[in-house]
């Protein structure tokens, strides 16, 4: 049918296929003929994402894994048996020919395609999309990889990522974010490495969750908020390295101030130093568009001068942190650790459930930690989300003459490496 009334349209029910966790927080409910493209930098773990979301959906149907690099050599064997990827579904095919691998897919009827990578098969960007468009129009699922550049986008120009519903970007970080997402909000998960990190829980819903008594249990649970203001409040930012590895290049927020309110809002902050100047620049950038830039010269300028501007100017902005990796950045490791261990305790003394708030309130006394006090009410009680952080209670004491003298041998080494 080539034309269709919106009468007729409304009255489709077009559902999407439900993928085993984590994978189905990253991608949502996609089309049986959705197409993916996963890329990232050498040694990221593209393959090991690929490799774990070609043996969960195998669960739908056959799947034709193409090693198009590897082959079937040690490297792929040993991924194999860390992630524990052996559905009897899950088939691994060699690469010969574009014809070859359409004439494959339909003689075994598959579901769907993974070509790891695209970037060794010659394929230029036209040839690649017409794979896609193919595997769309014949209803079977079509997951491609590729390398990223030095410069840190994917290779391959824009008609690649246009063609695709669902794009992931695999960081070295070990996380896997979705840059665009046709199927449900844009968001992020850990790279399952092993069979351990691959939750166990199955697509149908009807089925109970299985659980693994000794999985380790992180103290905070996500996705929450946090404004730039309270994440100031926990820790003060002392290096550019932990501004990029707090945020990324975007990381999905939500702000109330921000004209294109959207849950699918993207934040970067992009850090600039021209020490010769003795000029420092600080954007913060709102779905890629510059929102705010602060600027600060000379002996009194810096990142640590920058940010303090932007907390003034932005500190009620809400970013909503989607990765257990990003939690522990954002939060400081010592905060991170400290719910942890109140956790622990909880669970050992499950008696005693005030006690993990009476021996938290003696710590800080002897080594003081810059967290909320409204984030230690909320790990005595149930596993904490921070999105009721409170502005307006008082932060426990920094030593802050540690921290200056800190950040002044800081700014010494930066300014005598990179000057």
């Amino acid at each position: 049918m080539e034309s269709m009334t919106a009468q007729q349209l409304a009255k489709l029910n077009i559902k999407g296929i439900r993928v085993a966790q984590p994978y189905g927080r990253l991608i949502g409910e996609p089309e049986k003929n959705a197409v993916i493209f996963i890329w990232g930098e050498k040694g990221a773990g593209k393959s090991t994402m690929s490799l774990g979301l070609a043996d969960t959906l195998a669960e739908h149907g056959r799947i034709e894994y193409i090693p198009a690099e590897e082959h079937f050599g040690k490297t792929l064997v040993d991924r194999v048996k860390r992630l524990g990827a052996t559905h009897r579904n899950l088939n691994f095919t060699k690469w010969k020919s574009i014809q070859a691998l359409k004439e494959i897919l339909l003689k075994n009827r598959s579901f769907a395609c993974i070509l790891d990578s695209i970037s060794v098969i010659d394929a230029n960007a036209k040839e690649t999309v017409e794979l896609a468009q193919w595997c769309r129009e014949n209803g079977i699922m079509f997951v491609m990889v590729s390398h990223a550049t030095k410069d840190g986008q994917y290779k391959g120009n824009t008609s690649i990522a246009h063609e695709c519903d669902i794009e992931i970007k695999v960081t070295k970080e070990g996380g896997a974010e979705t840059e665009k997402n046709r199927y449900r909000e844009l968001t992020a998960i850990a790279v399952p490495f092993t069979a351990q990190d691959r939750e166990v829980t199955p697509a149908n819903p009807a089925a109970k969750e299985e659980t693994n008594p000794d999985k380790r249990e992180n103290p905070v649970n996500t996705p929450f908020k946090i404004t730039l203001k309270e994440i100031d409040t926990l820790h003060k930012i002392r290096s550019w390295k932990r501004i990029n590895s707090m945020f990324g290049s975007k990381m999905p927020c939500y702000a109330p101030k921000h004209s294109g309110e959207s849950e699918n809002a993207h934040l970067s902050i992009r850090y600039t130093a021209d020490y010769p100047k003795k000029r420092y620049i600080m954007d913060l950038l709102l779905d890629g568009h510059l929102e705010y830039q602060a600027c600060t010269e000379g002996k009194g300028g810096g990142l640590k001068a920058c940010w303090k501007k932007l907390v003034s100017k932005y500190g009620d902005l809400e970013i909503r942190i989607y990765k257990q990796d990003h939690a522990k950045v954002v939060l400081g490791a010592k905060e991170y650790k400290r719910q942890e261990r109140a956790l622990g305790k909880k669970e050992t003394k499950s008696t005693a459930p005030d006690s993990p708030t009476t021996k938290t309130k003696k710590k800080p006394a002897a080594k003081p930690k810059p967290a909320s006090t409204k984030q230690e009410k909320t790990s005595s009680k149930e596993q904490p989300t921070t999105n009721n952080i409170s502005s307006d209670e008082k932060p426990q004491q920094i030593d802050i003459e540690a921290a200056k003298d800190s950040q002044a041998k800081l700014d010494a080494f930066l300014t005598k490496v990179l000057g």
